[in-house]
Parts: C-alpha cells; structure tokens; sequence
C-alpha cells in the first residue's frame, strides 16, 4: 500500500473554468488564475485538461488538431470566440506549469481517452475526420464516429504520442480519463473479424445473457487497450531513462464495478497486475443499464493489493435532468453533500478523491468553503456535522446525489445497454 498522504485532486478545464459562467471572459492570466482558485481552496494537485480530439495546448505533432491555431473561428461569437482564440494565443498548458512551478503544484496532463464528438463540429480534430474507416461501429453495423478503435495501431500510435508529449512539455504526470466515454471499444471489423474467425462466433448475437461467452467477447475488445497501455508504458519509460523523472500514469474510470469496465474495454485488473498503470481515480458515472453497482470499495482493495493510490469517486458539477447541457444546474448543488461523500471515502480507505470540473467548484458560490475542508480530516468532520450548514444546504431529491458524475443519467433515462449496443447517452 501506497504510504502517500490523503490528496485532493481536483480535474480542471479551463474552457469550463470560464465557460461554465456566462459573463465570464479570458483575462490573459487565466491558467494562472485558475490555479490560485484550487490553491486558495488548498487544492494543489491538479489533472489539466489536454484535450480530447482537439487538443488544447500547442503542439508540435504532425497529426495533431490545437485549439485555437487548427481550428477555425468563423462561426463563433462571444465568449465562446474569445475563448477558442484563447487556446490560440497562449499555451495555456505551459503557463499552468509554470504557475504551478512557482507555487510548489502538482500537474498531470489529462486526456480523454476517446471522446471525438460528430464530424462538422469543432471539437473534432482533423485525425478523427481524415480516417472514418477507423471510427467505431455500434453492434447494428451503424457508425459511431465519436469514437474511433483502439484495434486500430495508428489511433493507439496518435493517443501514445500526446501522451508522451505533454509529458516532455513538462507534465509531473499523466492522467488517462476512460470516463469520456465508455465503452471506449465497440464492435469495430478490427475486432468482430478476428474474433469470429477464432472462436466461429459472431460477437453480434452475443449479449449479457450469455454470460462467459459475452465476457470473452469483452475481454477480446479491451485487450487493444491494454495494448495501448503497454504501447505508452515503453513510450515513457525511454523518457523515463532519459530524464529520470518518475511520470507516474493515473487512470479515471467509472466505479461500477470489473465486469462493468470490462463491458467498457477496460481491463483495471490486468492493469494493475502488469504494472501498467501508478494511480486510480474513480468516478460514479451512471452510464450502462444493466450495472448500478457504484462502489470505490472493491478498487481500494485492489489498490492496496497493487500498492497504488486510489481516489475516490467526487464531482463538482450536478447531473442534469434530461442530459448535461452545458450550464450548471443551481438546484443540484450542494457542497454538504460533497463533504459527506469525502469523508466516507476517507473512512472506506480511500488515499484522496478525484474531484472532477473542480475548475467550476472553485469559483461556484458556497463551495470554497467546504473545498477547503476536504483536505483536512478533522476540518471536514467538523463541517459535515455543522449544524449551521445543515440547515444552510438542505437535502432534495434534485441534490442528494451531488458528486456523482455529471453526466449520469437517471435509471429511467440510461439508454446504454450491453445487449444491444444503443448509445443515446451523450456521455
């Protein structure tokens, strides 16, 4: 077991640090502000955002699409104009290093793993569109562009390559997110092709029902990422040598439980077991139908067996009824929540939480103040049993879940099933 102490980690996007508040608009100095905001609330350890198709710090890849310097203007207005223009004129990851630098913080560099949104929008890079041969298929043989196959070496190639080059740029270390957005594989020719000849079975008759069978199927799938991590484990570890700095990866994925992440393609077993990864972050993401078993508990033991950190699942936006939207949700905040959540992870064994968009929680009217106390277990058991918050951030049906992950959708509304590969979700 890790001997770390308890972190508090918040995951920031800077474009949510402003464009979650309607009036607010670039400063010049925004990483730097953005960071005092998390550091003001003790928050020191912070996952900065590297993009997610599109990446928003400057780049040198060939391949690679920047905010900002690739991708067009024409169209935006306001402060979604100034903010994209933004990217474009400063490195926005660069400066937070060097903020962070000066003021003795901790940055990793976050991806989101496969996350490529729908051709014609801005937030797809140039890659996703310049190869729809290797976006993911859903189960009834109909495109899922937003999503490209991990099956594919070239995509596992341009992920590693970010990876590797945030990590130069000067990253402490690396944070793979996987909950934008499982199921990161599919059902992709890459992979039915190989499998139907090796096993005389079509994985698209197969379903939950059909137990080890389907799990085979799933097993199959999140091996080529597996792979990939193999794949960035040897990119980093020639960095590794040649700067003998540590680069831990730190992995975030949802806490529904191993056989929800292997329907996903993540194998966090296996991934543990060969060393592939340093670090675990959770998040409570209500993504697949047939799974609602939400428990950090079984990754704190696997942790400890592992001897990596876990950090447990927490969330600075509220989930919004009928999808996210963009805009905060006010009826679904409520930082007595956050603390009662945090200091159940501390009690279950926890070593931190993730606390993710806590670009927006920094600056949310309330929550400092109970941020501030997540670090400290003494503070927070005095706030959680305050009898003045209690009355001041009052329990409702629409707050009671606040930290779960944004994007979750309630058990009526999750249309994600295993069994028939439909994904209306938007996560």
């Amino acid at each position: 077991m890790s001997d770390r102490a308890w972190t508090v980690w918040g995951v920031a996007e800077i474009s949510c640090w402003l464009g979650h508040f309607a009036d607010a608009m670039p400063t010049g100095h925004d990483a730097e502000d953005c960071l005092d905001a998390h550091a003001e609330c003790g928050i020191t350890h912070v996952a900065w955002a590297l993009g997610r198709s599109v990446v928003r710090y400057h780049s040198a890849l060939q391949d690679v699409t920047s905010a900002g310097r690739d991708t067009p203007l024409d169209g935006l207005e306001g402060q979604a104009r100034a903010i994209e223009a933004m990217f474009g004129e400063r490195c926005q990851l660069r400066a937070a290093l060097t903020h962070a630098a000066k003021h003795g913080m901790t940055i990793y560099g976050r991806l989101c793993m496969n996350r490529h949104y729908r051709p014609g929008t801005i937030a797809r890079s140039n890659f996703a569109d310049s190869h729809p041969e290797w976006c993911e298929v859903q189960k009834d043989a109909q495109p899922d562009p937003t999503r490209l196959c991990y099956a594919v070496p070239q995509y596992r190639s341009e992920r590693v390559a970010i990876l590797r080059e945030a990590a130069e740029i000067g990253c402490h270390g690396l944070c793979l997110d996987f909950c934008r957005q499982p199921p990161i594989v599919r059902y992709h020719s890459a992979f039915v092709d190989p499998y139907r000849e090796g096993t005389g079975k079509d994985p698209r008759q197969l379903s939950l029902a059909d137990g080890d069978a389907f799990l085979g199927w799933c097993q199959h799938r999140a091996d080529a990422v597996t792979q990939f991590l193999r794949e960035l484990k040897d990119a980093l570890d020639s960095l590794r040598a040649e700067t003998g700095r540590s680069i831990p990866v730190q992995v975030r994925i949802p806490n529904d439980g191993f056989e929800a992440n292997l329907i996903a393609g993540l194998d966090v077993v296996t991934w543990c077991g060969e060393g592939l990864i340093d670090e675990l972050a959770l998040s409570e993401l209500r993504w697949l139908a047939e799974c609602s078993d939400w428990d950090d508990r079984p990754y704190i033991h696997m942790g400890r067996e592992a001897g990596i950190p876990v950090y447990a699942s927490s969330s600075c936006l509220p989930k919004q009824p009928g999808g996210w939207g963009g805009r905060v949700n006010p009826a679904g905040v409520n930082p007595l929540v956050l603390a009662r959540r945090a200091l159940r992870s501390l009690e279950e064994g926890a070593q931190g939480i993730s606390l993710y968009q806590s670009d927006t929680g920094v600056r949310w009217p309330g929550m400092p103040q109970v941020l501030s106390a997540l670090g400290d277990e003494t503070t927070l058991t005095k706030v959680v049993g305050d009898a003045r918050l209690t009355a001041q951030y009052p329990i409702t049906p629409n707050n009671a879940e606040f930290g779960i992950d944004n994007h979750s959708r309630s058990p009526s509304e999750l249309r994600f099933r295993a069994d028939v590969g439909a994904d209306e979700c938007g996560v």
